[in-house]
């Protein structure tokens, strides 16, 4: 009992310091560039600390799945390692809205190999459009819908609840499949659990039960699914 106290306190101590380092490396990253920390213990207020959140929309104590689509991060955190950390360079994620982001990852891990840390950095690479932007503004040429930047009102938007997230992920992961009329084969359910696997679903309380009930499946095939996936058996 004493061994599990010192370990989560210094997963603690380590979160805290990991904020301290994310206020002062954001203190000087250019506006396009947001830095975020999330507590993977709690997956439902995850972010932590964040600088630049206007890059994805994101504020302290939202939840992971507020975050990125098709993040390769979320599947990483879900393994266990041996590695304290992980490291993921480079790798391109999308926001919500769709705009393409480039994006780091580092995952720290505790004494028990589960992961309880991640520092990501996020930058939206938009100069070219905007340049182009510039110019058409400056020569009176007439934006293309291509090129025009999508604008947010002075208010607030309203923030999805997790419930709602959870719904928007499983009916994305699922949807091309209904249409096809495909969702009764075993490939099409997998397809569909790795992409609520990339969107962090199954680190949700009841994630699972929920991909269960959507795809028809026991929450035991789900499980048996994510291992497939795991061992690179599935599609």
């Amino acid at each position: 009992m004493k061994e599990h106290y010192d370990d989560s306190l210094c997963e603690q101590e380590k979160l805290e310091l990991l904020a301290v380092a994310v206020r002062v490396i954001g203190s000087i990253l250019p506006g396009n560039t947001e830095i975020v920390l999330h507590d993977l213990r709690n997956p439902e207020f995850a972010i932590l600390e964040i600088v630049n959140g206007h890059v994805t929309g994101r504020r302290k104590k939202d939840s992971i799945l507020a975050g990125l689509r098709k993040d390769n991060a979320f599947i990483n955190a879900l393994e266990k390692s041996q590695e304290q950390v992980t490291v993921l360079k480079d790798y391109q994620t999308f926001s919500r809205e769709g705009a393409s982001l480039r994006s780091s990852t580092a995952i720290f891990r505790g004494r028990d190999t589960k992961p309880f840390a991640a520092v990501c950095i996020n930058v939206d690479n938009n100069d070219v459009r905007q340049a182009v932007k510039l110019l058409q503004d400056i020569f009176g040429i007439e934006h293309g819908t291509n090129l025009s930047a999508k604008t947010h009102s002075g208010n607030e938007q309203s923030r999805d609840s997790i419930e709602d997230l959870m719904k928007e992920i499983i009916h994305d992961a699922t949807v091309l499949n209904s249409e096809n009329n495909c969702t009764k084969t075993k490939k099409a359910k997998l397809l569909a659990v790795q992409k609520m696997q990339e969107r962090g679903l199954f680190m949700m309380k009841g994630g699972i039960e929920k991909a269960a009930e959507a795809l028809g499946v026991t929450r035991y095939t789900i499980y048996n699914y994510i291992e497939k996936l795991k061992n690179n058996n599935a599609l």
